[in-house]
């Protein structure tokens, strides 16, 4: 579907599979080096979350991100 160069050399893919039940699939694969993560979402999962990233984008955008509203520095 489509694939992301995100910042610090990371690549984000998503892709549409159908899982053996027949249920339609959101697989996402974050790629960092040779480290891969990979998770499989249902469309009410990705849409949720697909929301909540939308949020979080626009409060950024808008210089808030840092303003105590859940933003958490990153443990790695």
């Amino acid at each position: 579907m489509d694939s992301i160069d995100a910042p610090f050399g990371e690549v984000v893919e998503l892709r549409q599979i159908l899982h053996d039940s027949g249920v339609p699939l959101l697989r996402v694969i974050i790629r960092d080096g040779e480290r891969y993560t990979k998770i499989e979402l249902d469309p009410a999962t990705a849409h949720r979350w697909g929301r909540v990233m939308t949020r979080w984008a626009e409060t950024a955008a808008e210089g808030s991100a840092s303003s105590g509203k859940g933003g958490q520095p990153d443990p790695v």
